[in-house]
């Protein structure tokens, strides 16, 4: 049986979903703004470049995104990180202490009222980097 407290599998994905007083530490490879829509006929979220023609009548709650990449030190890959204009703002603040003291981003979602918004803040701690050993069998 799986532990929910202690099961970090939901932080490691490609979307990640941090709960309250989870971090995860990440590096930034970059943002861009997009327009977003729900498609219902994919049931699924759809990303446009923000200067293209879309039909109103195909999407519902179109919305303009900013679409962060990261590095997810959980997953050793790459994240996406959806953002509204705000959350952007308040990640670009601390970017730019990031920039000029260093240390380490972590991303976490604080609650505010019923909806979980996107945080982030820097920790003064630089960046652990471990080696994974693996066998030659375990890569084959």
């Amino acid at each position: 049986m799986v532990n929910l407290k202690t099961d970090k599998r939901h932080l490691s994905r490609y979307r990640p979903k941090p709960e309250e007083g989870e971090e995860i530490p990440i590096q930034f490879i970059e943002l861009e703004e997009k327009i977003a829509g729900w498609s219902p006929e994919l049931k699924r979220t759809i990303y446009l470049t923000a200067p293209c023609n879309y039909d109103p009548e195909k999407l519902k709650r179109v919305r303009e995104v900013f679409l962060l990449k990261v590095y997810n030190w959980f997953l050793d890959g790459i994240s996406v990180i959806e953002l509204s204009h705000t959350e952007r703002i308040q990640f670009e603040d601390v970017m730019n202490d990031f920039l000029l003291y260093g240390g380490e981003l972590r991303y976490t979602r604080k609650k505010q009222g019923k909806k979980a918004i996107n945080h982030f803040r820097l920790e003064d701690r630089p960046v652990e980097v471990r080696a994974k050993r693996r066998f030659l069998g375990e890569i084959l």
